[in-house]
């Protein structure tokens, strides 16, 4: 009996102790190597193998045994919602993954966001590759009196974060050498915005973003929420709920629309306004644009700040109201998603093949994903 019951407790114990790490195998199904991609875990199929994982303690490993850098998704919410960490996978092959629970390191923060009170609630959001910001309800009634629902360029030639940086030295339009503020916005979709398009016109929100909600910030990804309240779109009152997504190590940001309002379809476009444009390209749901810096004194020296999009489905014009568009029809309270970005002559675009492989390597991204699989 002694000997039964002690076999019946090694038993309980291994089971108890067996799930001290989970694999994943991550796959690339393109030709192309795919460098620096996020891949994203749910947390609940983390649960399920390594029940005793918080976000405290959950640490990713390569295949070589050196921890790599990770973080906990929350969307906002209190519990995890998902665990992501960037992978490198030559084409056709397949990298493998080590989960365990320890100790986590520090990692150097690679995407930030944060809305700005002291500059008229400016939000602003930058990874190691890009900066932008939109603008609030405190530069309504500004000496600038803006509103519009522009996003702002900023340039960067640094992979530091600078947000903090250049707002407190208050002269982020001269290049100190990291780069500058150096796009013009007004009251145009800036750098990647949206709004309903109907009878040939932009219908724009009548006030910028009325709340801004961080719901990720860093080390690896950052992501807000902002909602602008209802306004008249051709007689039909439209709100809108805007959700930016930007991950370290990538220029295009996820921007998530959601439009309401009393409508079935409603045409919205998408893109960036045109200044001193050198050349266009579109395709099949994608343009893509190069043109001198906008707001300098010097757009000589300060270089060229390329542009592009990507939203599958959509209708692409070149120069269409001042602007560089894709237009698609939504329905009401449907997930609009499309991609934006930006990138600088002086900041590690070459030229515009270069930004065009930029575009191709986000469609191939979308096409064929990257599989995960859980061992």
């Amino acid at each position: 009996m002694k000997k039964i019951t002690l076999l019946l407790w090694a038993a309980a114990l291994a089971a108890c102790t067996s799930e001290t790490a989970m694999q994943v195998s991550i796959t690339n199904p393109t030709p192309s190597e795919r460098d620096d991609e996020m891949v994203e875990l749910s947390w609940a199929s983390i649960l399920e193998k390594l029940p005793e994982a918080t976000a405290e303690n959950i640490v990713v490993y390569n295949d070589e045994g050196e921890e790599i850098a990770s973080q906990v998704i929350y969307r906002g919410e209190e519990a995890p919602q998902a665990l992501i960490f960037p992978v490198d996978v030559d084409g056709g092959q397949s990298e493998l993954f080590t989960l365990k629970t320890g100790v986590r390191s520090v990692y150097e923060p690679k995407a930030f966001g944060r809305q700005v009170p002291e500059r008229y609630d400016d939000y602003a959001w930058e990874n190691n590759l890009c900066a932008y910001r939109l603008y609030g309800p405190a530069l309504e009634t500004s000496p600038e009196k803006l509103i519009t629902p522009g996003i702002d360029v900023w340039v960067k030639c640094t992979e530091k974060l600078v947000i903090d940086e250049w707002y407190a030295k208050g002269d982020y339009h001269h290049n100190y050498g990291d780069g500058m503020d150096c796009y013009k916005v007004g009251r145009t979709l800036g750098g990647g915005a949206s709004v309903p398009m109907v009878d040939g016109k932009f219908w724009p929100m009548e006030h910028n973003y009325a709340t801004a909600r961080t719901l990720d910030n860093g080390p690896l990804r950052t992501s807000v929420e902002l909602t602008y309240v209802g306004w008249d779109v051709n007689g039909v009152e439209v709100s809108l709920v805007k959700t930016i997504t930007l991950d370290a190590d990538d220029r295009f940001n996820k921007m998530e629309n959601v439009y309401t309002g009393d409508f079935e379809t409603l045409p919205i476009a998408a893109g960036f306004v045109r200044h001193d444009v050198k050349a266009t390209r579109t395709g099949a749901g994608w343009a893509a644009m190069v043109e001198a810096v906008s707001d300098s004194k010097q757009p000589e020296v300060d270089g060229d700040i390329y542009q592009a999009i990507v939203l599958p489905g959509a209708q692409t014009e070149a120069d269409l109201l001042g602007h560089t568009l894709a237009v698609i029809p939504v329905k009401s309270g449907e997930k609009m998603t499309y991609y934006s970005a930006s990138g600088w002559s002086q900041g590690g675009v070459e030229d515009m093949e270069d930004w065009l492989e930029e575009i191709e390597d986000l469609q191939a991204k979308l096409a064929q994903p990257l599989t995960i699989t859980i061992q």
